[in-house]
């Protein structure tokens, strides 16, 4: 590829940073919007906590098979396809759930979200990965996510709003089905600049040609990959679980209204707005990904453990939160390519999330059911969240003395690992 190919490039991939930013921004906004209006659905419905939990564990419960299922199309049929394939099934659910005339056919709209939408956040990452290879991986991957992210304050800030100002709690879901329906057409834009790309470089992408899938690769992956994909299952199991709660809990336990709470809320996502890009910067420029999921896993304890076991403002809690939510994340992703090998990498992202959502179809349930048992009261599900951010602290651990064993450059700066 020539200078000037290369120039195009270069200037190419912040365009698909920002487009595939804006795709997944409607799947954040969608699985968020229901959080702060989880006290009407409840109540109108007439269902328990833990039956408005499985709102949240249908749409993992796919993924249990999907994700690696999606991150072996990816590998095998191409990007754009695949990707195409996933955020058709984001739409459907998400207008399924939107018109549901019953909770049954709620849960199957979230089920079909559930389908395409962890799917589509593993092609975003491939995507991200074909773009930027070893050059500012991090800070892309940062900066995309960060973007994503708003779709999370957005629905937090505004869902609440919706229903306050219309008296409809579906309104608020339907909306989020006109943000996830943007995402689609967007998808189909970048589908046009790869396809572009591809002509006017030469660059094929990977699809019918690409190696035959053995499920025996999966089995070479090394202890750090597991390690890592552990850690991702137990981090993951105590923030978005906990943001599906998080406005009712502080409803409950502070009195706030929904409105309020989903502003607190979403000082998580705020925070790791903030600092994702400062933190995806550092991973590139100084390395130490290991380290940083350590101190983020770290930090998971002490503001569970606050918000279950004392009355001091939730502020404090959310803010160490946001932090932890951006260190772990803005290490942990950008990690992956560097040990394993690019053909497999649709397969590695797709069993990664496979377990993340092992924690995330049973966790949402879960924390309801503690909560029903406990007559409404919180503060054992907060230990439960704690105790998952110090088995995660344990598993970052071990990947750091991974790290020597295999002689892995994880910790090393961009460019030399």
């Amino acid at each position: 590829m020539n200078d000037r190919a290369e120039d195009t490039v270069f200037k190419l991939r912040w365009a698909v940073l920002l487009v595939m930013g804006i795709v997944v921004f409607g799947a954040y906004y969608a699985f968020d919007a229901l959080s702060p209006i989880a006290s009407y659905i409840i109540s109108d419905m007439g269902i328990t906590r833990a039956q408005y939990g499985l709102l949240f564990s249908y749409y993992s419960l796919p993924n249990l098979i999907m994700v690696l299922v999606g991150g072996i199309l990816l590998d095998k049929i191409g990007i754009r396809k695949a990707g195409n394939l996933f955020t058709a099934l984001c739409a459907t659910g998400v207008l399924l759930t939107a018109a549901a005339p019953s909770f049954p056919i709620m849960l199957l709209g979230r089920f079909v979200f559930g389908l395409g939408a962890e799917s589509l956040l593993i092609t975003k990452t491939k995507i991200l990965s074909k773009w930027f290879k070893a050059k500012e991986l991090a800070l892309g991957f940062a900066l995309a996510l960060s973007i994503a992210r708003l779709g999370t304050i957005a629905a937090h800030n505004t869902s609440a709003r919706i229903q306050a100002l219309s008296g409809s709690w579906r309104l608020s879901i339907w909306v989020s089905s006109v943000i996830m329906f943007i995402s689609f057409a967007l998808f189909l834009v970048y589908t046009g600049i790869d396809k572009k790309s591809e002509k006017d470089f030469g660059e094929r992408e990977r699809g019918e040609n690409s190696e035959k899938f053995a499920i025996q690769d999966i089995f070479r992956f090394k202890s750090s990959f597991w390690f890592i994909s552990i850690l991702s299952m137990t981090f993951y199991s105590a923030i978005f679980p906990f943001t599906a709660f998080s406005t009712v809990f502080l409803q409950t336990k502070f009195g706030f209204s929904a409105v309020k709470g989903g502003f607190y809320t979403s000082l998580i996502v705020i925070g790791s707005m903030v600092f994702t890009p400062l933190f995806g910067f550092l991973v590139d420029k100084f390395g130490k990904r290991a380290t940083m999921m350590i101190f983020g896993s770290i930090l998971l304890v002490p503001a569970h453990a606050l918000l279950g076991l004392t009355s001091l403002h939730p502020a404090v809690s959310m803010v160490m939160l946001g932090f932890s939510f951006s260190l772990v994340p803005a290490a942990l992703w950008p990690t992956i390519p560097l040990i394993i090998e690019e053909k497999r990498l649709g397969t590695a992202f797709g069993l990664m999330t496979l377990l993340q959502n092992i924690g995330m179809t049973a966790v949402p349930w879960l924390a309801g059911k503690i909560t029903d048992i406990s007559g409404g009261d919180y503060t054992y599900t907060m230990i439960m969240f704690a105790s998952l951010g110090f088995v995660g602290l344990i598993f970052s651990l071990l990947l750091k003395i991974s790290e020597k064993k295999e002689a892995l450059a994880i910790e090393l700066p961009a460019g030399t690992a």
